[in-house]
């Protein structure tokens, strides 16, 4: 599709996933469990949410159906990120574990890491931790734990450091890049934020594709090297309890119902929610709001959330996601679920939705400063009919994305354009042509012609043209009076060939999950952990809150890796 071309190094992460599990079908957006009672969900100390119809009754298991039954000490249901690098661990610190995954194969690729103050971070660039804490806390409008968002900054250097002297220690001429786009001068969106170095890539060379490393594959390899396996098609049912304490999880497998006993604990590493339309409508309707495009994990169906809620555990009280404003549709296509397919529109990112040109609603009225968050412009459009924008811009386009560099994975799009870039000299006709030709990306001789194409009509039409001429004259006078968007982020639209494309929201992940402490156990609606039951990844909470914090490139990464290596350190006594 074109509506997949020129993605960022996170959009293949969606993409790729999305691809490779294409085959699972509906079924892997459809939830299996019954919804006909309704059983109190999590919170703390609060009502939860308004309707818990998604979670349904804990499904029962016959012991007799149970066709084997293993033991262990740790648990990891999930092999994602988070539960990869808890594998990683546990084989490296020589502990008793099995780790389990519903899908067939190492799952799609995963990159960039945000760690803190390791040995990588370039002299100078060195961060300040109580500075970037309440960076967190202020993106999540202080609604996270600040004590859970320590061990990321804490403890992420260790966890980056261990990866380059342990698993990956054999890859052939590997370095490690650590890099914050546009020198992290703070500017975008009004206002200034803070944009440390701690994004970690870790390359390698690679003739024959991507020379970054795989962390889903790298440390799969890494695991089986030490004796171990992934046992994979292995689907989270249940987890078990003996009295108040987690000991184990029954999982669907091909060959029947299997048991696995731990003695430790079981850490579930599952994943969020995003494939799960009930949870979504129900938990997070600015999802529903706001998103055309599928960009995540098939698998993330929120069974290990749904799970930890049945054994005793909470949930965070408002839900949080990660939608980048990249969702490319045909004109006339609203955000949402499709109620046929149960599914986004489309599939995938292109990346230059994320461009501060000028957006407009189907009213043809301009909706925010378009220079701020990702997913702050999605929020902006649910406001507005269909949950979509058109991005306006003209012939000049590769010349504006050069002066807004952008930061964080949409700096993708001003470098491809700069000098030695793959698109450096092309014209927008040349670099879209794809997008162009599936009427995609809107080309037209006038404004009034691009009017039409786009969709305007009537009193939409007039109040269009009168918005492009006033975002005209804002970028003559020099300053953005009527949303404060930053003077070098304007553009003029007179030069043709003029250009338009409707966007939505790109959802990635779902971010809100099972709360937790400091050491990644699971906390009931009291606020104290149920025993046997930690939680990691997106399928945990406790660290945002209605947002993700895009501009600290690779933080969920960073914190999925650091909490998957310490909750196996926790559980094996090897924290200081």
């Amino acid at each position: 599709m074109a509506n997949q071309m020129n993605i960022s190094r996170r959009g293949f992460i969606g993409v790729a996933g999305a691809a490779g599990l294409g085959a699972l079908g509906l079924a892997a957006c459809s939830p299996q469990d019954s919804t006909e009672e309704e059983t109190p969900s999590g919170g703390t100390n609060t009502e939860g949410p308004a309707t818990t119809d998604w979670l349904g009754v804990e499904p029962d298991v016959a012991e007799a159906d149970v066709v084997e039954t293993l033991n262990t000490g740790i648990l990891i249901v999930g092999a994602g990120a988070a539960g990869i690098v808890a594998g990683a661990t546990a084989a490296d610190l020589g502990e008793d574990f099995i780790i389990v995954d519903k899908y067939t194969e190492p799952t799609a690729p995963h990159f960039d890491i945000g760690a803190i103050n390791s040995r990588f971070t370039p002299p100078g660039q060195e961060i300040d931790k109580g500075r970037l804490l309440n960076e967190l806390n202020r993106y999540a409008s202080f609604k996270n734990d600040a004590d859970v968002c320590r061990v990321w900054i804490d403890e992420s250097a260790e966890m980056v450091e261990w990866l380059a002297d342990g698993p990956y220690a054999s890859i052939p001429e590997m370095t490690v890049n650590v890099a914050v786009e546009n020198g992290g001068d703070g500017r975008a969106g009004g206002t200034l934020y803070y944009m440390p170095a701690e994004c970690h890539t870790f390359v390698a060379p690679n003739p024959d594709g991507m020379p970054i490393v795989n962390h889903s594959t790298a440390l799969t390899d890494f695991i089986v090297s030490k004796g171990h396996e992934v046992l994979y098609g292995h689907d989270l049912i249940k987890l078990i309890k003996e009295g108040d304490k987690v000991t184990g999880a029954y999982l669907q497998t091909e060959g029947g119902i299997k048991r696995i006993n731990a003695s430790k604990g079981v850490v579930v590493a599952t994943g969020g929610y995003a494939a799960n339309p009930d949870i979504l409508a129900a938990r997070d309707p600015m999802v529903v709001a706001c998103v055309t495009s599928t960009n995540f994990n098939m698998l993330n169906t929120g069974q290990g959330i749904k799970a930890g809620l049945w054994a005793g555990g909470s949930m965070d009280v408002e839900p949080a996601h990660m939608i980048f404003d990249r969702g490319l549709v045909l004109p006339g296509v609203d955000a949402g679920i499709d109620p046929n397919t149960k599914m986004f529109r489309t599939g995938g990112q292109t990346n230059f939705g994320s461009q501060p040109f000028l957006k407009v609603s189907r009213l043809g009225r301009r909706i925010a400063n378009e220079s701020c968050n990702y997913d702050a412009i999605c929020h902006a459009a649910s406001r507005h009919p269909g949950g979509v924008w058109c991005t306006i811009f003209d012939a000049n386009m590769p010349d504006d994305v050069l002066r807004f560099q952008t930061q964080g994975c949409s700096a993708g799009t001003w470098t491809q354009f700069a000098p030695g870039g793959r698109s450096e000299g092309l014209s927008v006709a040349e670099v879209y042509a794809n997008q162009i030709e599936e009427g995609l990306l809107i080309e037209a001789a006038t404004l009034d012609e691009l009017a039409d194409k786009l969709g305007f009509s009537g009193d939409a039409k007039t109040t269009f043209l009168a918005t492009v001429e006033r975002y005209n004259e804002l970028y003559d006078l020099g300053q953005d009076v009527d949303q404060g968007k930053e003077a070098y982020r304007l553009s003029a639209v007179r030069q043709a060939p003029f250009y338009g494309a409707w966007f939505g929201g790109s959802l990635l992940n779902t971010l809100d999950g099972l709360r937790i402490d400091k050491n990644m156990q699971v906390l009931s609606p009291d606020d104290t952990p149920v025993p046997g039951l930690y939680a990691i990844g997106t399928a945990s909470g406790s660290f945002y809150s209605g947002n993700y914090p895009v501009y600290l490139v690779g933080d969920c990464m960073g914190r999925n890796m650091t909490f998957g290596r310490h909750v196996v350190r926790h559980l094996a006594g090897d924290l200081p």
